[in-house]
C-alpha cells in the first residue's frame, strides 16, 4: 500500500518535486535547530551551514535531476524557500546572507550536473506516456467496422 503510494508520487513530477523539497525543508530547519538550540557553538554552527548543508543540498539537487530532468521550478522554489526564511524567520538571519548565495550556487550546479547524468530518453518517454494519459491517447484504437 505504502510501495503503490510512493509510486504515485514518483510517477507525476509535481508530487515528486513537493516531496523533495519537503525533505530538503526538513533537512534544514534540522540543521538550523541543531546548530542554534541543541549544539550551541560557533563549531557547530560552522559544520552545520559551511559543510553540511551545501554538501547535502548539492546531493539531493543532483539525485532530483538525475531522477527527473532539469525542472526549473524546483531551484526556484528552494531559493525561495530560503530567502523567504532569512528574512521572515526569528534567528535565521544569524546564517548570514551567504546561505542564500550557498543555496543558489549548490542548487544551480547539482541540478545541472544531474540533468548531464539523466537518462533523457527515459524522461522524455516518460513525459509522452503522462500526455497521452491525459489526453485519454494511451487506449488502442479500434475500428468500429470490426465489431
Amino acid at each position: 500500500m505504502l510501495k503503490q503510494k510512493f509510486l504515485k508520487i514518483n510517477e507525476n513530477p509535481i508530487l515528486a518535486s513537493v516531496l523533495f523539497l519537503v525533505i530538503w525543508a526538513v533537512m534544514t530547519n534540522l540543521l538550523f535547530v541543531l546548530a542554534n538550540y541543541v549544539w550551541v557553538s560557533i563549531l557547530s554552527f560552522m559544520f552545520c551551514f559551511m559543510i553540511l548543508y551545501p554538501i547535502l543540498t548539492l546531493m539531493l539537487c543532483f539525485m532530483f535531476a538525475k531522477r527527473n530532468g532539469l525542472v526549473w521550478y524546483v531551484p526556484v522554489a528552494m531559493i525561495l524557500t530560503v530567502t523567504a526564511g532569512y528574512f521572515f524567520v526569528a534567528n535565521f538571519n544569524s546564517i548570514t546572507p551567504n546561505i542564500i548565495v550557498t543555496t543558489i550556487l549548490c542548487t544551480v550546479f547539482g541540478s545541472g550536473i544531474g540533468s548531464c547524468f539523466a537518462d533523457q530518453i527515459a524522461i522524455d518517454a516518460a513525459k509522452e506516456e503522462r500526455r497521452r494519459k491525459k489526453l485519454n491517447e494511451d487506449k488502442k484504437y479500434k475500428k468500429i467496422l470490426d465489431d
